[in-house]
């Protein structure tokens, strides 16, 4: 069950597991000379040193404010989230699955070993200079705030290994007179800034002949940062039809995914003629299609040599609760777990965050599932004032993601989350009604908006025009449609559509007010395509009322290509048509090639619109995978 397939959930969720997996220990790394410099035995005050000019070396032009952080200077450490040796197992050993809190506890930093020479490479550097004078009875200790104790782990250079700092810090007269290299990790992303804002305070004590000095850093974890629809798209992550009733190795009921050929083989096709040959991610979705819901993707970045950005990529699975949880211990969707069975490894970080206490309230997944899933988040790509984007989720009262998942989004202090309400759709997601791609415009990206007022005028356009008995639905059959037959003149009298033009033009009305008066969002922003929604028949006693969907597939339920290609995948409309010509898909390329974007029409009928009560489309089952090299450095913008 999902909430694309059905909106209408029955059933109790449960609180999730505190479990947590142990990390398996791995032999201390052997390593290279560092590229950072060596110690120095110049005399100062300065005992300890971190990047704090963020140009991905340590040299004294790091010294000065190495005790704060401010939008200038500061040094910066990543959440090692990652698993760069592909050694977190996705099962217990005895072949059990994993509970939701266990399998996203293990990552590079749930042991206290460095995994490998890319691992090293996600670590902070710090150094203290040799300290000339010191006695053979010198002692220093090195130990972070107790506030972040917990949260950050030190590792030391000893005999050519990095090894995890001791508890108490400890460090010896010997290696303070030679000059000591650390490096630091994040073990954790910010989550609630009440219980840790992100930033460590390393102190260094040094106590020798009755005199002690002492000295201090402050570094700040890096944020996670969603990705935008303006990076160059690399992969499509799309359902496995090969394997739909496996999902961890164990079998799941068999559920259809009928159309799944032709959807597969028109988006292959789009990304061919674009340039984008990469093979599709295969999710083993246990027969759960909807990928969008599943994760965001994101990044993380901290300054690396020569001051670029060294990055992780990350994948944020979505907080979403299904109403037929598969176990108390795994509330969350199953066909999300890949987030750590299959994406987490070398490079990419998996994070998972959810309120266990909600899973078993009476809103279950009326409310807090499906707004939380993935598909009902995006980003506005970026602007002057928000130079990595702004991220944007639908919702309003009761209907909202996780209240915990949107406090750590707003957390991280750079995106600066804005919500707007998609209360009056069925499935209740910003991805059914707007979505961003790069176009020729002052801002160099433009708001594809789904209208449905505009999609009714083409009808009544065509019914003047002589064309009112055409079929309202072309090239699917008849029986496939919810109203066999129905005329283009028939449609203009169906309550129901007639209903969810009214509905859904207020509903598009209300969120583009909203986006205006917080993102300064205004018309000129926004490219208005087609679309037909209709009103749903809801049972008695259904907490929501006078929701929508597009009866027609959702030409703004889309997925951009990126900078570059400057493509748009979209759902192939089956419009009623003229002289040949769908008038839907007519109308979305004209909107579109007016600012630079083309269209690739993908067949998603049976595959996604037309499922269930509230169906989907081309977003809804694609996830992608962009490219982070056109990044920017996150600490060059304002903090918000």
């Amino acid at each position: 069950m999902n909430d694309h397939a059905r909106i209408v959930n029955i059933g109790l969720a449960a609180l999730a597991s505190a479990a947590v997996l142990a990390g398996t220990a791995a032999p201390a790394l052997a390593v290279p000379a560092p590229t950072v410099p060596a110690p120095t035995g110049t005399p100062s005050r300065v005992l300890l040193r971190a990047d704090t000019d963020r140009d991905g070396r340590l040299t004294p032009a790091d010294d000065k404010g190495r005790g704060s952080w401010t939008a200038a200077r500061g040094a910066i450490m990543l959440p090692n989230l990652d698993d760069d040796r592909s050694r977190c197992s996705s099962s217990a050993k005895d072949g059990a699955r994993l509970s939701d809190a266990a399998l996203a506890g293990c990552n590079d930093a749930s042991d206290d070993v460095v995994n490998g020479a890319a691992d090293l490479a996600d670590l902070a550097r710090l150094e203290i200079p040799a300290i000339r004078g010191v006695s053979g009875s010198a002692k220093g200790t090195l130990l972070p705030d107790a506030r972040s104790r917990d949260k950050v782990r030190v590792f030391v250079e000893r005999k050519g290994r990095f090894v995890a700092l001791g508890a108490d810090g400890v460090l010896h007269a010997d290696e303070l007179r030679r000059g000591v290299r650390l490096a630091i990790e994040a073990r954790d992303i910010v989550r609630d800034p009440a219980v840790w804002s992100g930033f460590t305070d390393l102190t260094l004590t040094v106590a020798d002949r009755g005199a002690t000095r002492t000295d201090r850093v402050r570094l700040r974890v890096a944020p996670v940062l969603f990705e935008n629809d303006l990076m160059p798209l690399k992969r499509a992550v799309v359902a496995n039809p090969k394997a739909p009733e496996t999902l961890e190795g164990l079998k799941a009921p068999s559920r259809s995914m009928v159309g799944s050929a032709e959807y597969r083989r028109d988006l292959r096709r789009a990304l061919d003629a674009d340039g984008l040959r990469s093979r599709f991610v295969e999710s083993p979705s246990g027969g759960d299609r909807w990928m969008g819901d599943m994760y965001k993707t994101a990044y993380a970045s901290m300054p690396g040599p020569g001051g670029a950005e060294h990055r992780i990529a990350v994948r944020l699975r979505s907080p979403a609760v299904t109403p037929n949880f598969p176990s108390r211990d795994r509330p969350l969707r199953d066909a999300s777990r890949p987030v750590f069975t299959m994406l987490r490894g070398p490079g990419v970080a998996g994070v998972q965050q959810f309120d266990g206490t909600r899973v078993d309230t009476p809103d279950d997944n009326l409310y807090y599932g499906s707004a939380g899933s993935t598909g009902n988040m995006g980003t506005i790509p970026p602007t002057p004032e928000y130079p990595t984007g702004r991220i944007v989720y639908g919702g309003e009262g009761k209907f909202t993601p996780d209240p915990t998942f949107t406090r750590m989004l707003a957390a991280q202090g750079y995106q600066d989350p804005i919500s707007v309400d998609t209360t009056w759709l069925g499935v209740g997601h910003i991805d059914e009604f707007m979505h961003f791609v790069p176009a020729r415009t002052g801002r160099g990206w433009a708001m594809v908006v789904a209208d449905p007022r505009l999609g009714m005028d083409i009808l009544k356009d065509l019914a003047k025009s002589g064309g009112g008995g055409r079929r309202l639905v072309e090239g699917v059959a008849a029986s496939k449609t919810d109203h066999p037959n129905m005329t283009v003149s028939e449609a203009l009298r169906e309550p129901s559509l007639v209903d969810g033009t009214r509905i859904a033009g207020q509903g598009v009305d209300k969120a583009l007010l909203q986006l205006r008066e917080k993102a300064g969002i205004t018309e000129k922003d926004i490219v208005r395509v087609p679309a037909l929604f209709t009103k749903l028949a809801l049972p008695d006693g259904y907490p929501r009322n006078d929701l929508t969907v597009t009866y027609l597939p959702d030409a703004a339920n889309g997925v951009g290509t990126g900078t570059g290609a400057r493509g748009y995948l979209a759902p192939a409309q089956h419009g009623p048509r003229k002289d040949g010509t769908d008038l839907f898909q007519q109308a979305t390329e004209r909107a579109l090639g007016k600012v630079g974007v083309h269209v690739r029409w993908i067949e998603d009928w049976d595959y996604a619109h037309h499922i269930g009560t509230a169906g989907g489309d081309i977003h809804c089952v694609t996830n992608v995978e962009r490219d982070l090299r056109v990044t920017s450095p996150w600490w060059k913008a304002p903090r918000h």
